[in-house]
């Protein structure tokens, strides 16, 4: 009855104009005409529930003693700062997790992260977390390794600072990172947003944020997310040469040298990523049984287990850099490419073999659009879509390679 009634007066003009302040309505706000339509269908006016005008005016005074919620968003704002710089600073675990009474920070000294930290700071289904890790942990996974020829000094950590106010993790860490150079990438993508803030245009940030705040909190989240990927990698996938030679010879040019150096690295020399060629291959060898209980192509038990190994050995920084390609991408095999390609360990060691992928973000973008770019040559390309996939595909990869390069300088 109920149900009928609030029907009824949602349907009426007055209804809808008082359905936007519900705690203001009262029995003689509900127009007559709308009355007359409740009484027309059988229904007493008696049974609408009124709010007594005492009550009234002790809700509208709770109201205005209770402060409004702080918005800390700054998506969309105008700039509010005018210098944008770097520091030193300590390690992220010296400092995340501590009250801000004991280590003298109030809200003046620190400024707040335009990106959101999840819907209502809650956790999320998406792997989103608002929880904090211990800092032994936290020094685990943000400690980051050095490869090649480090020469085993500590390491440097800096962070970005607006108008002297150092710069926050949305769930209010320090954002320091563990590279001068990285800071100062940092501190360009805060200078270049004018007039307005748009998170959109800062991936670094978002990236660092994410290593902060999230992945030194469940790394084994993210790992099991990019081994995923290796099941299904797009890489494995060939067009049948039969029904497209064309295609067929992209993709063997851009795939065939990256399935050669996994073979080498993960697969120890002797096991290839198997491959599915043709539509009918691929549903058949992908599919689910007895034998193989988890979708997707039947990889060699010797490279699942080398490529688990190898993201275990990852540190935060490189593992949001691997997942950031792997997603983009939607390869395992071009992401692992990309971020061991970065590193210097092949360089002064013979016996690893050199990456296709070399500190070279445009032909893994390459090798990451096969399909897509065959497509836009034979098809043509659509404005509004077309280029805004190859551009952020093209931001992913490269902001990537660049965070993982700068760990090394």
């Amino acid at each position: 009855m109920n149900r009928l009634i609030a029907s009824a007066i949602w349907r009426s003009p007055a209804g809808r104009l008082n359905a936007r302040a519900p705690s203001r309505v009262a029995s003689s706000a509900v127009a007559p005409a709308v009355l007359a339509n409740v009484n027309a269908r059988g229904i007493s006016s008696s049974t609408i529930p009124t709010a007594s005008a005492s009550a009234q005016p002790q809700r509208s005074q709770a109201k205005s003693q209770a402060p409004p919620p702080r918005d800390t968003r700054l998506a969309g704002r105008r700039r509010f700062y005018k210098v944008v710089g770097i520091g030193q600073a300590s390690p992220p675990w010296e400092t995340m997790g501590k009250k801000k009474e004991e280590d003298g920070r109030d809200d003046s000294s620190a400024a707040d992260s335009p990106i959101s930290a999840g819907v209502d700071g809650t956790q999320s289904a998406t792997g989103v977390t608002t929880n904090v890790a211990s800092a032994e942990s936290l020094r685990a996974i943000l400690d980051p390794t050095r490869s090649g020829d480090s020469d085993g000094r500590a390491t440097e950590w800096f962070n970005v600072t607006l108008d002297e106010r150092a710069l926050r993790t949305p769930l209010g860490h320090p954002l320091t990172v563990p590279s001068s150079a990285l800071a100062m990438a940092i501190a360009t993508e805060w200078d270049a947003q004018d007039p307005t803030i748009s998170p959109a245009q800062m991936p670094l940030t978002t990236m660092v944020c994410t290593a902060i705040d999230q992945i030194s909190v469940q790394p084994q989240f993210y790992k099991d997310n990019i081994l995923r990927y290796l099941k299904n990698d797009t890489t494995c996938y060939l067009t049948c040469p039969q029904e497209d030679r064309l295609l067929y010879r992209k993709q063997m040019r851009a795939w065939e040298v990256l399935h050669e150096w996994a073979q080498e690295h993960i697969g120890k020399g002797k096991h290839a990523p198997a491959r599915a060629v043709g539509n009918d291959e691929g549903l058949i060898l992908s599919r689910a049984r007895k034998s193989k209980p988890g979708a997707g192509l039947p990889h060699p038990d010797v490279l699942m287990e080398e490529a688990e190994t190898w993201v275990n050995t990852l540190d935060a920084w490189r593992l949001i850099a691997m997942q950031s390609v792997t997603v983009e991408a939607k390869s395992f095999l071009v992401g692992m490419a990309v971020v061991s390609g970065c590193e210097l360990d092949h360089r002064v060691d013979d016996s690893i073999p050199s990456p296709p992928y070399i500190n070279a973000g445009a032909e893994a973008v390459e090798a990451s659009r096969v399909e897509e770019e065959f497509n836009i040559d034979q098809w043509g390309l659509v404005e509004g879509g077309h280029d805004y996939d190859r551009l952020n595909c093209s931001i992913s990869i490269h902001s990537a390679t660049f965070l993982v390069a700068t760990l090394n300088n």
